[in-house]
Protein backbone atom coordinates (compact mmCIF):
# COMPACT_ATOMS: atom_id res chain seq x y z
CA UNK A 1 0.00 0.00 0.00
CA UNK A 2 0.93 3.82 -0.76
CA UNK A 3 2.06 5.33 2.31
CA UNK A 4 -0.34 8.26 3.26
CA UNK A 5 1.02 12.00 2.51
CA UNK A 6 2.54 13.66 5.86
CA UNK A 7 -0.33 16.43 6.10
CA UNK A 8 -3.27 13.96 6.15
CA UNK A 9 -4.07 11.41 7.86
CA UNK A 10 -1.77 8.57 9.55
CA UNK A 11 -4.20 7.47 11.96
CA UNK A 12 -7.89 5.90 12.65
CA UNK A 13 -9.67 8.38 15.31
CA UNK A 14 -12.35 6.77 17.61
CA UNK A 15 -16.19 7.31 17.28
CA UNK A 16 -15.89 9.53 20.37
CA UNK A 17 -13.17 11.92 18.46
CA UNK A 18 -14.27 11.92 14.95
CA UNK A 19 -17.87 12.79 13.86
CA UNK A 20 -19.85 13.43 10.41
CA UNK A 21 -20.87 16.92 10.33
CA UNK A 22 -23.49 17.56 7.93
CA UNK A 23 -23.44 21.38 6.00
CA UNK A 24 -26.59 22.64 4.19
CA UNK A 25 -25.41 23.87 1.09
CA UNK A 26 -27.59 24.92 -2.23
CA UNK A 27 -25.88 23.03 -4.60
CA UNK A 28 -24.84 24.71 -8.11
CA UNK A 29 -25.03 23.01 -11.28
CA UNK A 30 -22.90 23.29 -13.99
CA UNK A 31 -23.20 26.77 -16.11
CA UNK A 32 -24.87 28.25 -12.74
CA UNK A 33 -25.34 31.80 -13.41
CA UNK A 34 -26.34 34.23 -10.96
CA UNK A 35 -25.75 38.30 -11.92
CA UNK A 36 -23.76 37.64 -15.14
CA UNK A 37 -21.36 35.24 -13.16
CA UNK A 38 -20.67 31.48 -13.62
CA UNK A 39 -20.78 29.19 -10.57
CA UNK A 40 -19.09 26.29 -9.55
CA UNK A 41 -19.81 25.15 -5.59
CA UNK A 42 -17.81 22.50 -4.57
CA UNK A 43 -18.30 20.18 -1.79
CA UNK A 44 -18.09 22.32 1.74
CA UNK A 45 -16.42 18.93 3.59
CA UNK A 46 -13.58 17.75 1.50
CA UNK A 47 -10.40 20.01 2.41
CA UNK A 48 -7.55 17.75 4.00
CA UNK A 49 -5.95 19.94 6.27
CA UNK A 50 -3.87 17.14 8.40
CA UNK A 51 -6.17 15.25 10.49
CA UNK A 52 -9.39 18.04 9.74
CA UNK A 53 -11.67 17.27 7.17
CA UNK A 54 -13.69 19.58 5.41
CA UNK A 55 -13.69 23.45 7.04
CA UNK A 56 -9.73 23.46 7.21
CA UNK A 57 -6.80 25.83 5.44
CA UNK A 58 -7.15 23.78 2.47
CA UNK A 59 -11.07 24.10 1.74
CA UNK A 60 -11.92 24.93 -1.94
CA UNK A 61 -15.88 26.07 -1.55
CA UNK A 62 -16.44 27.82 -5.54
CA UNK A 63 -15.13 28.85 -8.54
CA UNK A 64 -16.92 32.08 -10.71
CA UNK A 65 -16.25 33.59 -14.26
CA UNK A 66 -17.82 36.82 -15.26
CA UNK A 67 -17.37 38.17 -18.62
CA UNK A 68 -17.59 41.06 -21.13
CA UNK A 69 -17.26 41.83 -24.06
CA UNK A 70 -13.20 41.58 -24.00
CA UNK A 71 -12.94 40.83 -20.22
CA UNK A 72 -12.40 38.03 -18.23
CA UNK A 73 -13.45 38.11 -14.61
CA UNK A 74 -12.25 35.18 -12.13
CA UNK A 75 -13.35 34.66 -8.35
CA UNK A 76 -12.04 31.77 -5.58
CA UNK A 77 -14.02 31.33 -2.38
CA UNK A 78 -11.54 29.21 -0.33
CA UNK A 79 -9.70 29.30 3.21
CA UNK A 80 -6.41 29.39 1.43
CA UNK A 81 -4.45 32.39 1.43
CA UNK A 82 -2.59 33.37 -1.81
CA UNK A 83 0.59 33.91 1.08
CA UNK A 84 -0.14 29.78 1.02
CA UNK A 85 -0.11 27.43 4.02
CA UNK A 86 3.20 26.96 5.82
CA UNK A 87 4.36 23.04 5.88
CA UNK A 88 7.97 22.00 6.76
CA UNK A 89 6.77 18.36 5.41
CA UNK A 90 7.07 20.67 1.97
CA UNK A 91 10.13 21.30 0.10
CA UNK A 92 9.89 25.02 0.00
CA UNK A 93 7.93 24.98 3.32
CA UNK A 94 5.13 26.57 2.04
CA UNK A 95 2.24 24.75 0.05
CA UNK A 96 0.18 27.37 -2.24
CA UNK A 97 -2.38 27.19 -5.19
CA UNK A 98 -1.49 25.54 -8.07
CA UNK A 99 -2.59 26.91 -11.25
CA UNK A 100 -5.66 27.44 -13.08
CA UNK A 101 -6.01 25.42 -16.78
CA UNK A 102 -8.21 26.29 -19.08
CA UNK A 103 -8.94 23.24 -21.42
CA UNK A 104 -11.01 24.72 -24.97
CA UNK A 105 -9.79 21.07 -27.05
CA UNK A 106 -12.63 18.52 -25.77
CA UNK A 107 -10.39 16.58 -24.75
CA UNK A 108 -9.52 15.00 -21.20
CA UNK A 109 -7.13 16.86 -19.56
CA UNK A 110 -3.86 13.98 -20.05
CA UNK A 111 -4.84 14.00 -23.71
CA UNK A 112 -4.99 18.19 -23.92
CA UNK A 113 -1.31 17.97 -21.78
CA UNK A 114 0.70 15.69 -24.25
CA UNK A 115 -0.54 17.94 -26.91
CA UNK A 116 0.26 20.94 -25.12
CA UNK A 117 -2.82 22.73 -26.09
CA UNK A 118 -3.76 23.39 -22.83
CA UNK A 119 -3.54 27.65 -21.74
CA UNK A 120 -3.33 28.63 -17.69
CA UNK A 121 -3.21 31.70 -15.18
CA UNK A 122 -0.46 31.67 -12.81
CA UNK A 123 -1.82 33.86 -10.34
CA UNK A 124 -0.72 32.71 -6.67
CA UNK A 125 2.81 34.30 -7.50
CA UNK A 126 4.85 32.14 -4.78
CA UNK A 127 3.68 28.48 -5.93
CA UNK A 128 5.45 26.48 -7.71
CA UNK A 129 5.05 27.05 -11.01
CA UNK A 130 7.87 26.65 -13.92
CA UNK A 131 6.91 29.52 -15.68
CA UNK A 132 8.35 33.19 -14.32
CA UNK A 133 5.73 35.38 -13.44
CA UNK A 134 2.21 35.22 -12.98
CA UNK A 135 -0.24 35.81 -15.97
CA UNK A 136 -2.00 34.15 -18.72
CA UNK A 137 -0.08 31.16 -20.80
CA UNK A 138 -1.15 28.95 -23.93
CA UNK A 139 0.36 26.08 -25.42
CA UNK A 140 0.66 24.58 -21.70
CA UNK A 141 2.31 21.53 -20.65
CA UNK A 142 1.56 20.58 -16.70
CA UNK A 143 3.69 18.81 -14.23
CA UNK A 144 2.75 17.14 -10.79
CA UNK A 145 4.05 19.26 -7.74
CA UNK A 146 2.27 16.81 -4.99
CA UNK A 147 5.50 14.73 -4.20
CA UNK A 148 7.20 17.81 -3.30
CA UNK A 149 4.23 19.51 -1.47
CA UNK A 150 3.45 16.70 1.17
CA UNK A 151 0.51 15.74 -1.25
CA UNK A 152 -1.49 12.87 -2.55
CA UNK A 153 -0.21 10.25 -4.90
CA UNK A 154 -3.30 9.98 -7.07
CA UNK A 155 -6.89 11.10 -6.79
CA UNK A 156 -8.52 7.89 -5.92
CA UNK A 157 -6.63 8.11 -2.84
CA UNK A 158 -7.54 11.64 -1.88
CA UNK A 159 -11.27 10.50 -2.77
CA UNK A 160 -10.57 7.36 -0.34
CA UNK A 161 -9.43 9.55 2.49
CA UNK A 162 -12.05 12.04 2.58
CA UNK A 163 -14.70 8.94 2.13
CA UNK A 164 -13.30 7.39 4.79
CA UNK A 165 -13.57 10.44 7.06
CA UNK A 166 -17.22 11.17 6.46
CA UNK A 167 -16.39 13.75 3.94
CA UNK A 168 -17.86 14.19 0.36
CA UNK A 169 -15.75 14.11 -2.07
CA UNK A 170 -16.40 16.77 -4.94
CA UNK A 171 -14.49 18.37 -8.21
CA UNK A 172 -17.39 21.26 -8.82
CA UNK A 173 -18.52 20.72 -11.93
CA UNK A 174 -17.14 17.19 -11.99
CA UNK A 175 -17.78 14.08 -10.03
CA UNK A 176 -14.45 13.48 -8.02
CA UNK A 177 -13.82 10.26 -9.62
CA UNK A 178 -14.42 11.93 -13.63
CA UNK A 179 -12.27 10.02 -15.76
CA UNK A 180 -11.51 13.67 -17.25
CA UNK A 181 -8.58 13.22 -14.51
CA UNK A 182 -6.20 10.69 -14.49
CA UNK A 183 -7.46 8.99 -11.06
CA UNK A 184 -4.34 6.17 -10.23
CA UNK A 185 -0.83 5.86 -10.66
CA UNK A 186 2.18 7.42 -8.84
CA UNK A 187 2.04 11.40 -8.66
CA UNK A 188 -0.37 11.43 -11.30
CA UNK A 189 -2.19 14.68 -10.13
CA UNK A 190 -0.60 17.39 -12.63
CA UNK A 191 -1.52 20.53 -11.00
CA UNK A 192 0.95 23.24 -11.96
CA UNK A 193 2.44 24.33 -14.92
CA UNK A 194 5.48 22.83 -16.69
CA UNK A 195 6.32 24.98 -19.58
CA UNK A 196 4.35 27.57 -21.53
CA UNK A 197 4.08 30.63 -23.52
CA UNK A 198 3.29 33.74 -21.58
CA UNK A 199 0.19 36.08 -23.90
CA UNK A 200 -1.42 37.96 -21.13
CA UNK A 201 -0.65 39.94 -17.98
CA UNK A 202 -3.06 39.48 -14.98
CA UNK A 203 -4.86 41.89 -12.80
CA UNK A 204 -5.76 41.86 -9.28
CA UNK A 205 -9.27 42.22 -8.26
CA UNK A 206 -10.22 43.50 -4.46
CA UNK A 207 -13.25 41.62 -2.51
CA UNK A 208 -14.62 45.02 -2.83
CA UNK A 209 -14.45 45.24 -6.64
CA UNK A 210 -15.88 41.76 -6.99
CA UNK A 211 -18.50 42.34 -4.90
CA UNK A 212 -19.48 46.08 -7.16
CA UNK A 213 -19.39 43.77 -10.05
CA UNK A 214 -22.28 41.34 -8.74
CA UNK A 215 -20.44 38.66 -7.61
CA UNK A 216 -21.98 36.41 -4.32
CA UNK A 217 -20.62 33.62 -3.09
CA UNK A 218 -22.57 33.37 0.23
CA UNK A 219 -25.81 32.81 -2.18
CA UNK A 220 -24.71 29.42 -1.99
CA UNK A 221 -23.58 29.31 1.51
CA UNK A 222 -20.12 28.89 0.07
CA UNK A 223 -18.13 31.80 3.42
CA UNK A 224 -14.71 30.79 2.74
CA UNK A 225 -12.22 33.23 4.58
CA UNK A 226 -10.44 34.11 1.09
CA UNK A 227 -12.16 35.51 -1.95
CA UNK A 228 -9.38 36.05 -4.54
CA UNK A 229 -10.07 37.54 -8.29
CA UNK A 230 -8.09 38.59 -10.90
CA UNK A 231 -8.84 39.60 -14.69
CA UNK A 232 -7.09 39.36 -17.61
CA UNK A 233 -7.56 40.22 -21.69
CA UNK A 234 -10.38 37.81 -23.50
CA UNK A 235 -8.28 37.79 -26.57
CA UNK A 236 -5.74 35.63 -24.95
CA UNK A 237 -7.58 32.96 -24.87
CA UNK A 238 -9.58 31.18 -27.02
CA UNK A 239 -13.51 31.74 -27.51
CA UNK A 240 -15.90 28.23 -26.91
CA UNK A 241 -16.61 25.74 -24.49
CA UNK A 242 -13.63 24.70 -21.95
CA UNK A 243 -13.18 23.26 -18.69
CA UNK A 244 -11.55 25.06 -15.93
CA UNK A 245 -9.75 23.53 -13.01
CA UNK A 246 -7.58 24.32 -10.27
CA UNK A 247 -5.74 22.00 -7.27
CA UNK A 248 -3.72 22.92 -4.35
CA UNK A 249 -0.33 21.87 -4.85
CA UNK A 250 -0.91 18.91 -2.40
CA UNK A 251 -4.39 18.08 -4.05
CA UNK A 252 -6.18 18.68 -0.43
CA UNK A 253 -8.65 19.73 -2.53
CA UNK A 254 -9.56 20.54 -6.14
CA UNK A 255 -12.47 22.38 -8.07
CA UNK A 256 -13.37 22.62 -11.44
CA UNK A 257 -16.14 24.80 -13.59
CA UNK A 258 -17.70 23.99 -17.19
CA UNK A 259 -18.72 27.05 -19.13
CA UNK A 260 -17.63 29.09 -22.49
CA UNK A 261 -16.28 32.62 -23.22
CA UNK A 262 -18.16 34.35 -26.22
CA UNK A 263 -16.21 35.80 -29.53
CA UNK A 264 -14.03 38.72 -28.11
CA UNK A 265 -14.26 42.28 -29.49
CA UNK A 266 -10.53 41.98 -29.59
CA UNK A 267 -9.78 38.85 -30.89
CA UNK A 268 -7.83 39.71 -34.48
CA UNK A 269 -9.62 40.54 -37.98
CA UNK A 270 -8.33 39.56 -41.37
CA UNK A 271 -4.88 41.44 -42.50
CA UNK A 272 -5.85 44.05 -44.92
CA UNK A 273 -3.99 42.16 -47.19
CA UNK A 274 -7.18 39.73 -47.34
CA UNK A 275 -9.93 42.16 -47.32
CA UNK A 276 -8.29 43.99 -50.04
CA UNK A 277 -8.00 40.20 -51.62
CA UNK A 278 -12.14 39.69 -50.90
CA UNK A 279 -12.83 43.29 -52.45
CA UNK A 280 -10.91 42.01 -55.24
CA UNK A 281 -12.62 39.25 -55.67
CA UNK A 282 -15.81 40.80 -55.36
CA UNK A 283 -14.78 43.76 -57.94
CA UNK A 284 -13.76 40.79 -60.35
CA UNK A 285 -17.66 39.28 -59.49
CA UNK A 286 -19.31 42.63 -60.16
CA UNK A 287 -17.44 43.63 -63.52
CA UNK A 288 -18.54 40.15 -64.56
CA UNK A 289 -22.54 40.21 -63.73
CA UNK A 290 -21.84 44.12 -65.99
CA UNK A 291 -20.42 42.03 -68.97
CA UNK A 292 -23.48 39.47 -68.93
CA UNK A 293 -26.44 42.09 -68.37
CA UNK A 294 -24.56 43.87 -71.68
CA UNK A 295 -24.41 41.02 -73.92
CA UNK A 296 -28.07 40.22 -73.31
CA UNK A 297 -29.35 43.95 -73.72
CA UNK A 298 -27.15 43.91 -77.69
CA UNK A 299 -28.71 40.55 -78.43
Amino acid sequence: MNSLPKNTIYWIYSAAVVCAVTVHQPKAAAATLSNGWNYAIDSFNDGVTGPQIGGGEFEFYGIAVKETSDTAFIAINSNLSLAGYGDTAAQRGNINYGDLFFNFSGQNFNTANANGSLFAVRFAEGNDSSVATTGVYSNVTAKNVTQTNSGFLNLAQYNAIVASQGGTPSTGDLAANDPYFEQTGKWTVLNSIATGTKVGEINSLTPATLSALGLNFAQFNARGSQTIGFSFDKSAMPSGSYIANLFAECANDAIAIKSSFEKSSAEPVPEPSTWLGTLAGFSILGIGAAKRKMKSQIS
